[in-house]
């Protein structure tokens, strides 16, 4: 008898336990979104990132390259619609995720885990295989978490970081094309 009461409990107890509500690591691609066209025969992307698999680098450990995620953004996001012999050609030269440490209010304990996104992109356009226009893309995003974070808190840190780095990379070319390209 007490071994059913004990299996019933246990059922019980099992059948009131809640899954965490744990939302799927997705960063935007603009696939939903109208592309914004450039008077260029030829859209090149080049992924010049250096991968580094040790801590405290983090790329390669979290579930999306940052450099593979802007670099399949702007595929989505910008689209050739020249016939001329032009050329945009983007270039990632660095989107790397570095982990720190941050101190607490109390200078001798660091009990927060900074993470830091920087990222660096070249955009170059070329009329006749010779560059007549250049710019550089540099910035960083930051954030910052209690040590004991979950998984799914970091994720979100990470998420937002990449999703802030594609929205300002995208919007920042966009903002900036040359007029003959319009």
């Amino acid at each position: 008898m007490l071994k059913r009461i004990f299996a019933w409990m246990t059922l019980i107890g099992l059948t009131s336990c809640q899954v965490p509500n744990i939302t799927p690591f997705s960063v935007r691609d603009f696939r939903d979104e109208e592309p914004v066209s450039l008077s260029v025969a030829d859209i090149q992307l080049i992924d010049q990132t250096t991968r580094y698999p040790d801590l405290p680098h983090l790329e390669t450990r979290i579930p999306i390259v940052p450099a593979k995620a802007l670099e399949q953004a702007l595929q989505n996001r910008f689209q050739a619609t020249g016939n001329r012999s032009s050329r945009a050609t983007f270039i990632i030269e660095e989107a790397s995720l570095i982990q720190g440490s941050k101190p607490s209010e109390h200078w001798y304990i660091y009990d927060n885990t900074e993470y830091r996104l920087d990222y660096r992109v070249r955009v170059l356009y070329s009329w006749d295989n010779v560059t007549k226009e250049e710019q550089t893309i540099t910035g960083w995003e930051s954030q910052s978490l209690p040590r004991r974070s979950s998984l799914s808190e970091k994720e979100g840190a990470w998420q937002k970081m990449i999703n802030a780095m594609i929205t300002k990379v995208s919007d920042k070319i966009r903002n900036d094309i040359p007029p003959a390209l319009h």
